[in-house]
């Protein structure tokens, strides 16, 4: 059971979200704007906020951003509801530490799994924990200031793309673009991991290279596609499915994030971690199966 903090101004929105979540046995409170929700806050240690970007006065990512502030803000996950896409949706979630993002109109049955998902994020179930029984360097902790900003800029990369994906911003070869090129960084970042004491040289030329995705990303236009660079780029036939699983609610934005570790890691390997087997084929469903 998890203590979760509504805010949508729409009545019968409220009503749907805080029901469907209490007959899960969470803890559910409602808010009708940003400004009932900080001072709720003030009162309430919330798990938990599922907000609507468009609220009276202050919009739903300055309640995130404003919570995220608070004493206990560092450990509240988020969940964005937004029923539009503008060219600035990606690049706010890029600089935001959302957790899931749900694009109107969503089913309940999503919504319940994306509070699942989120919840779930650092527990024992979740795709991170079950990720860092198999390959110990994504779980580790990291001390080295510049390392540790690396990971945090390659999420805020694949972030923005989810964003783009889900709320139709980016269209397939602008995705795809994007998509080739993370995952021939993966490579550089993975090696970087592998490493006890890596360069900080390296550190900061590869955090340039997802810098740059970045700014690309930002720029992106419906332009001709770029051919991926690099050896062991993703096939366009392969990235399709991933694509088609993003904007129809199959993975989320955590699960992303271990799109390019799982499309390359032999099925054999999952054998103690059967849902990451069946993660893996809900992203890759057109990879032959590998020993």
């Amino acid at each position: 059971m998890a203590c979760i903090l509504i805010v949508e101004d729409d009545e019968s929105m409220n009503k749907i979200l805080v029901e469907t979540l209490e007959d899960e046995e969470h803890q559910v409170t409602a808010a009708f704007n940003g400004q009932e929700a900080l001072e709720l806050a003030k009162r309430t240690s919330f798990d938990l906020i599922i907000t609507d970007v468009r609220l009276p006065g202050m919009d739903g990512i300055e309640v995130v951003e404003a919570l995220k502030k608070t004493e206990s803000g560092p450990l509240l996950k988020s969940i964005v509801i937004t029923g539009y896409a503008s060219a600035d949706t990606p690049v706010r979630a890029m600089r935001m530490q959302v957790d899931d993002y749900l694009f109107k109109p969503f089913s309940l049955k999503y919504l319940l799994k994306s509070v699942e998902r989120v919840l779930a994020k650092e527990e024992e179930g979740g795709v991170r924990s079950r990720v860092s029984k198999l390959f110990s360097q994504f779980g580790r902790r990291f001390k080295d200031k510049k390392l540790a900003q690396l990971v945090t800029r390659r999420e805020e990369v694949f972030c923005a793309l989810f964003v783009g994906v889900r709320s139709k911003y980016l269209e397939h070869r602008a995705a795809y673009e994007i998509y080739a090129k993370l995952e021939v960084l993966e490579r550089y970042f993975r090696g970087l991991l592998n490493k006890e004491s890596p360069e900080d040289a390296k550190i900061r030329h590869v955090l340039h290279l997802y810098s740059e995705v970045g700014r690309r990303l930002e720029s992106l236009e419906n332009e001709k596609i770029e051919e991926p660079e690099g050896e062991g780029a993703v096939p366009v036939e392969q990235f399709t499915a991933l694509y088609d699983a993003i904007q129809n609610d199959e993975i989320g934005l955590q699960e992303l994030l271990y799109a390019p570790l799982l499309r390359i890691t032999p099925d054999s390997r999952f054998e103690t971690q059967k849902e990451l087997l069946e993660l893996k084929k809900r992203m890759w469903p057109n990879l032959a199966s590998s020993k």
